[in-house]
Parts: structure tokens; sequence; C-alpha cells
């Protein structure tokens, strides 16, 4: 008898712990831009819903986030809001080079609060002059949509006129945050951030001349190249995730 409940506790141990390994084989931890925020947090509903997987997500600026899968960080899936931060990590040997690809486009606003009194201007003629306060950018040095919108300020020939009143956020959400509180009178954003804001009106979108081709980009790390971390790849791309795209107000090529 004793026997035979020893086997059976030894059995139950073995599927306990056979469970544990495949449901750490299940979690994938995503690090992605944080104006992706909510179309990829749709998007990984519809996928754990699909497959036996458990999804992690990490939202931050691009930079700051390749800066910590440069230190170390355990991400299966990196979404950049622009190649430079991907071909960076592929320059370091940390990315798997052939699973690189852009997943969506987006273009660049500038916003107002909702209760302010501009309700249009031009950003190609006397931008700087239709309004007196701070503008509210990601910062340049790290945050894609702060590099976007600093090219579209020196492109129009602006820069010297707002070098002392720009505003610099951690990232695009930040940014359109501080707008949204009231504490700048404009800002620049991704026109998808500005749509899902009730707090901010957008106040005219700037010629995509102006500034570099936006491109949101997904790739797999090295150190967790998998399975799962591939299909979940594959899927940002796939004919169903691109409706989810197109419905958050990205442009898909």
């Amino acid at each position: 008898m004793k026997r035979v409940t020893l086997f059976v506790l030894l059995s139950l141990l073995c599927f306990a712990c056979a469970q544990n390994k495949k449901e750490k084989q299940d979690e994938l931890l995503v690090f992605c831009a944080a104006s992706l925020t909510n179309v990829v947090s749709e998007l990984v509903e519809i996928y754990e819903a699909k497959h036996n997987c458990s999804i992690q997500l990490n939202f931050a600026s691009s930079g700051t986030l390749a800066r910590q899968i440069e230190h170390g960080a355990q991400a299966a899936v990196f979404i950049s809001a622009n190649e430079k931060w991907v071909d960076y990590l592929t320059g370091l040997h940390l990315m798997v080079p052939e699973t690189k690809k852009k997943v969506a486009g987006n273009s660049m606003v500038v916003i107002a609060p909702a209760n302010s009194d501009i309700d249009f201007l031009s950003f190609e003629h006397s931008f700087t002059e239709t309004f007196k306060g701070r503008l509210a950018i990601g910062d340049p040095k790290h945050v894609p949509a702060g590099d976007y919108a600093w090219q579209a300020i020196e492109n129009a020939g602006y820069a010297k006129a707002l070098d002392n009143r720009i505003l610099p956020a951690k990232d695009v959400r930040s940014a359109m945050m501080v707008v949204e509180l009231g504490e700048v009178e404009m800002g620049i954003v991704y026109k998808t951030d500005a749509l899902q804001s009730r707090k901010v009106k957008i106040i005219t979108e700037i010629p995509s001349e102006l500034y570099s081709p936006i491109g949101f980009y997904a790739m797999v790390l090295k150190q967790k190249n998998d399975e799962q971390g591939q299909l979940f790849n594959k899927f940002l791309s796939s004919n169903e995730a691109k409706t989810i795209w197109i419905k958050h107000g990205f442009k898909i090529e």
C-alpha cells in the first residue's frame, strides 16, 4: 500500500513539474513602443485566445526599451516605433535578422487641449507665431515620435524659434498627457494617439515630406528565439492583425 501511495505521489509531482515547465514555455514577454499601447493590447487579446500563451507587455519609449534589452532584459519580441532601434540591437547581435518586419505606419499631427481657442493653424506658415506657449514632444534622443517631430521643426525652419519652448517627454503618450492637462499650449504626437483622446484636438496634420517615413518594426530576440515568439511576430503582420491596425488609425502598406 505504501508503495502504491508513493508511486501516486511521485506521478503527481512529475505531472506538476511538467505542467509548470509547459506554462513557463508558454509565457511571452513583449517590449513595445508606448504609442502602440491600445492596438497591441487588443492584438494580444486576440492572439492569447487562439494560442496556449500568456503575453506580458512592457511599454516605454523605443530607445528606453532598446537600452533595457542591451543590458540583458529577457524580452522575446521587440516592437519599435522606428527602424533605428531594431537595427541598433541587430548591430549588437541581439536580434534574429530575418524576423525583422515593418508592421504599420503613421503620421504626425499638432494637437492642443480640447478647450483651446485655436481650432486650426498651418504648420508651414508662421506656426511659431500662432501660439506663445510651450510645445510638448517626445524626447528626440530616445523617443521616435520626438525625433520625427524635431525633424519637422527643423525642416520647417522653426528650430531656433522653438529651441527654448520645447518640453521633452519620456514618451509620446506623456507628451500628449501634458497637452491633455493643459500644461502646454501645443504638442506634436502621432495621429493615432491624438485620435484616441477626447481631451485634445488635432489642429493640423504635418506634411509628411518634413519628416522621415514613419514605420513600426517588430523583431524576435535571439535569446528567446522559440516557436511562440516566432508565431506572435508573424501574427503582427497577418491579415487578421492588419484589420486591427487599420481600426486604430495606423497605415498599412
